[in-house]
């Protein structure tokens, strides 16, 4: 079989399809809204002195109570409460389930050591609950322009399988010889309705191809390279990394790592290998004495305000604040970022889909205009 078909129909010591898994091939996590409500109702109740028994027992009785809530996270939270009472502590019993990032583990093993897990779980709610809002941002920006695309590809398929057959009867009725533009359309329409059975898997098969390769070593490569550098989707990705390495940042600055630490750990929650090696790198550069800032500025896709802003907390000795406005920096220019791009998209997709449905709509006229010098000749 095709080594590509192979990663489709193949699964993991888990038992899983590569479908059931995200696209880097790692277990599906939960969603970074769920883990705010999570980690937002735990500092609660851990601030209030319950112990974390207790905390775990009436997380697991509350979401038991919601069936329509995520199954798959009542399991895990059931899983943890397991660990914590095989006497596990909290960072250990989230990491064996699978099923939580491990930025969260080692963020409440960072807790655990500081006994300051309270205060933990609270900067993991607010980091999480901006992960949920700049997902909702990037959904909210693509919303419309997929709702036109699906209601676009609607019409041109009623189009071509049922609007330009019925001409087509015409057109031969009335010997009227056919454009070559019309003849590919049509030869398109009699395969969509008599051989639908077999465009249905290979569309399928073309769909699921792609995310199969990218599992594969070479596919998954080629795949990074290509969103930090081809032209606009770069744009996109670059600010969102940047976020992300800002955003993570700032919490664990926050709670009172060290800078080449902190660096460190960032780059295990990054998927893109080459920026976790990039920032591997300079977590070797800041264990040789190098200033943070000049480590920063060798990377090609880190953003010029940031780098600034890394200088000024080296200069000034408060690194965790100059982070903190990092941060807030970076968050806005998403912000502004995917405005703009929504702008630019809305028009670009309509006129793509307008000249493919205009081209229909010109194998059907072209036709028509035949027939009628011919009927007036």
């Amino acid at each position: 079989m095709i080594p590509i078909l192979e990663k489709v129909f193949e699964k993991d010591a888990k038992g899983q399809y590569f479908w059931e898994r995200d696209i880097f091939g790692k277990d599906r996590q939960a969603a970074p809204g769920t883990l705010a409500e999570v980690c937002r109702q735990m500092s609660f109740m851990l601030g209030a002195g319950v112990t974390l028994r207790i905390v775990m027992t009436v997380l697991v009785e509350s979401y038991a109570k919601h069936r329509g809530k995520n199954r798959r996270l009542q399991i895990s939270l059931q899983s943890v409460l397991d660990g914590i009472m095989r006497g596990n502590s909290l960072s250990q019993a989230l990491e064996e389930t699978g099923h939580f990032p491990a930025f969260m583990c080692s963020m409440c093993r960072i807790g655990e050591l500081s006994d300051d897990l309270p205060q933990v779980m609270a900067l993991l709610a607010d980091y999480y609950e901006e992960m949920a809002r700049s997902r909702d941002e990037i959904k909210s920006a693509l919303m419309y322009p997929a709702v036109v695309t699906v209601m676009m590809l609607a019409m041109i398929l009623i189009a071509v399988i049922y609007v330009l057959p019925h001409y087509a009867l015409v057109f031969a009725v009335s010997d009227v010889p056919l454009p070559v533009l019309t003849q590919m359309l049509l030869g398109i329409s009699d395969v969509l309705m008599t051989r639908w059975w077999l465009v249905m898997p290979v569309i399928a098969l073309v769909l699921m191809a792609p995310v199969a390769a990218v599992r594969m070593p070479t596919g998954r490569s080629w795949l990074e390279w290509g969103l930090l550098n081809i032209p606009i989707l770069s744009i996109v990705y670059r600010q969102m990394i940047n976020l992300q390495m800002v955003q993570a940042m700032a919490l664990l600055l926050q709670s009172g790592q060290p800078l080449s630490d902190a660096i460190l750990a960032v780059s295990g929650i990054i998927s893109n290998k080459r920026v976790a090696s990039d920032l591997q790198q300079v977590a070797m550069g800041l264990q040789e004495g190098m200033a943070f800032w000049t480590l920063l500025s060798d990377i090609s896709y880190m953003d010029t305000v940031v780098i600034s802003m890394a200088r000024v907390g080296e200069e000034t000795g408060n690194m965790a604040q100059a982070f903190k406005h990092a941060d807030a920096y970076s968050r806005h220019q998403f912000r502004q970022m995917t405005r703009r791009l929504n702008k630019l998209v809305e028009p670009a997709i309509t006129l793509v889909l307008g000249l493919v449905l205009g081209l229909v709509m010109l194998s059907i006229i072209l036709p028509t205009f035949a027939m009628t010098e011919l009927v007036g000749y």
